[in-house]
């Protein structure tokens, strides 16, 4: 059962970094992507199925558990620097950024000698399990007080940001944030203390009691994080997707007018008639919408006559779409030429202050 949940955890981490690798190929959201798939990774290490499939693999006597803490301490050090990039005034600091990094390698290469130089290392399961051993209780101690500071430092900038937010998504996402922090250092706070009970007793009677607490919080902890962190770029993703599917659907609809209107008024245009499906699967279908709403336009105006009651809802459902950012701008309609005017001088008077310079094809 815990095997399941674990991985059912560590799949959602996955589906997070998923969300961000759009943004990170066009180099937006780093850290936050980097963050994701570190944390992902240490958390599929977890569950005895995949563990006991990784560890012989990487040469066995349980390096994949200090594979785990070192990518525990790395996503520690990532989300510190992504937390406090995105609440701090101007950003993170060249030596916070330095300050982090310098922590988290002198934490690893401690850990790194503590393991590698021990003999507990070669107990079986030891995965699952607290090893009565001072030397044990400092290697596990030094990612349980790093997980206790990191996550009071996260918790702290989220809680003081969230009064500065206005979107809700963002502020939800800051809670769950602080609630995951909260679970990490229950988690911490109790697997330190029973592992030094444990060194000092030789017995399970803390580990009995402790239980509820510790598989809790090392369940709950995980999932708030996934969620406060993937949450807005989920919102937005799912946004994006909607808005691109409307700017496809509109597009697909104004083509048929606007092949009808440049056919009489070619100089007005400034690309040639493309397949349908090419419409439905080419990139930034906004900027093509956009261009050929500008371009039916200025077709209207030098002839009124050629659009119906129902075209010119059409237009103004684009206008709407496309203008959906400018709601307090008042909206353009469309007029015929005046009497004796110069078509060219009404069509450059027609357009918005601030619109866009026309695209290239």
């Amino acid at each position: 059962m815990l095997g399941a949940i674990q991985i059912g955890m560590a799949g959602l981490l996955w589906v997070a970094a998923l969300l961000c690798l759009k943004a990170a190929l066009h180099g937006r959201r780093l850290l936050l992507f980097w963050f994701l798939v570190v944390f992902a990774a240490a958390m599929t290490l977890q569950p005895a199925p995949i563990y006991d499939i990784v560890d012989p693999a990487i040469g066995g006597v349980n390096i994949t558990y200090f594979v785990f803490h070192a990518f525990a301490i790395i996503a520690l050090a990532l989300v510190d620097s992504l937390v406090q990039d995105a609440t701090v005034e101007g950003g993170i600091t060249r030596a916070r950024q330095r300050g982090t990094i310098a922590v988290g390698l002198v934490i690893i290469a401690v850990q790194a000698a503590l393991f590698f130089g021990s003999d507990w290392r070669l107990t079986d399961g030891i995965q699952h399990m607290f090893v009565s051993r001072w030397d044990y209780t400092l290697y596990a101690s030094t990612t349980w007080i790093a997980l206790a500071y990191f996550s009071v430092s996260v918790a702290r900038a989220c809680l003081a940001d969230l009064p500065r937010q206005r979107r809700r998504v963002t502020r939800v996402s800051l809670a769950f944030v602080a609630v995951g922090c909260l679970g990490v250092l229950v988690y911490s706070v109790v697997s330190l203390t029973n592992a030094t009970m444990s060194s000092l007793h030789q017995d399970e009677a803390f580990t009995n009691w402790s239980r509820v607490p510790y598989f809790a919080a090392l369940i709950t902890a995980p999932i708030c994080l996934a969620i406060g962190l993937g949450l807005t770029t989920a919102v937005d993703s799912v946004a994006s997707v909607q808005r691109s599917l409307r700017e496809r659907a509109l597009l697909l609809r104004i083509t048929p007018l606007w092949e009808r209107l440049i056919a009489d008024s070619p100089e007005l245009s400034l690309e040639a008639a493309a397949p349908r499906l090419f419409l439905a699967l080419a990139r930034e279908p906004g900027a093509r919408l956009y261009r050929r709403y500008v371009e039916v336009r200025d077709s209207l105006l030098l002839h009124p006559q050629d659009a119906t009651p129902a075209e010119r809802a059409l237009l103004e459902a684009v206008e709407r779409h496309t203008h959906a950012e400018r709601a307090d701008e008042p909206r353009r309609r469309l007029t015929p030429v005046r009497a004796g005017a110069d078509p060219a001088s009404e069509i450059s008077a027609a357009r918005a202050p601030d619109a866009p310079e026309r695209l290239k094809p």
